[in-house]
């Protein structure tokens, strides 16, 4: 049997260091093996492949048009960096979702939802 154990950065640390050892406890006391993964979500969104993310969505049968509205969206963000009052070249901006964007936490869960079934597969532990 799979379970999922989900924290959140709001509770403290040692409620999740206590969910994550009785889980554990639970599991090699019944003679299983535990493996965990941890996902620090903070700079998640900033790697989110653009190519990956279209081929995603189109896997999931998304509307073409949909996702050529998302590509285009992407595919014209560029950013420069500003050191001591100097501006330096634009680049074109290939990976990350937008933060702060009303769709771009759907967009992060979609890109990582491959991730997330795999680790409930059963040989995989919690």
């Amino acid at each position: 049997m799979t379970y999922s154990l989900v924290l959140k950065s709001n509770i403290a640390a040692h409620m999740h260091y206590f969910a994550i050892m009785e889980t554990s406890k639970y599991f090699v006391n019944k003679g299983g093996k535990v493996y965990c993964a941890f996902l620090d979500a903070s700079k998640a969104f900033d790697k989110v492949s653009h190519n990956g993310l279209f081929v995603k969505l189109l896997k999931r049968n998304v509307s073409v048009a949909f996702v050529q509205i998302i590509r285009n969206w992407y595919s014209k963000l560029t950013a420069s960096v500003l050191w001591n009052n100097i501006l330096g070249q634009s680049f074109s901006i290939i990976c990350g979702v937008r933060k702060g964007g009303v769709l771009s936490p759907v967009l992060f869960s979609i890109y990582v939802d491959d991730l997330i079934k795999r680790l409930r597969h059963p040989a995989h532990g919690i």
